[in-house]
């Protein structure tokens, strides 16, 4: 069984929590991997420093963007349209360790976390 804590994000809590989630992440590496019926499992993003993640504050149907870093003038935005429910999965430690995010037509997408060396340097001292 999983024992991984999983918990949902309320919707009126989404804009707060990718906030957080972006300044507590911004130059992570993350992989992104998108999971439906009708595209089976895609890889989107593969270990590229995250830039940041939001949720639209224009349209209310729950469209969230990811936005990672190609090279320091190359980016790439991918959008999650759709979006009815986010979860942010938890280490036993409390670290977050991926963000699962689900479209109204099916599809999840799986965002996970790995820290940069250097990040890692820093947060240990």
């Amino acid at each position: 069984m999983n024992d991984i804590p999983i918990v949902e994000v309320p919707r009126k809590d989404w804009k707060a929590e990718l906030d957080s989630f972006t300044s507590a992440h911004e130059g992570w590496l993350v992989s992104l991997d998108v999971f439906g019926p009708d595209v089976g499992a895609q890889p989107e993003i593969n270990s590229l420093p995250l830039l940041g993640i939001s949720a639209d504050r224009v349209n209310h149907d729950g469209d969230i963007a990811i936005s990672v870093s190609r090279s320091s003038v190359d980016h790439f935005t991918h959008i999650i349209r759709g979006v009815r429910h986010i979860f942010i999965e938890r280490r036993h430690n409390g670290a977050t360790a991926a963000l699962m995010i689900e479209s109204v037509d099916g599809r999840r997408a799986v965002l996970q976390l790995r820290a940069t060396s250097a990040l890692q340097t820093v947060a240990a001292h």
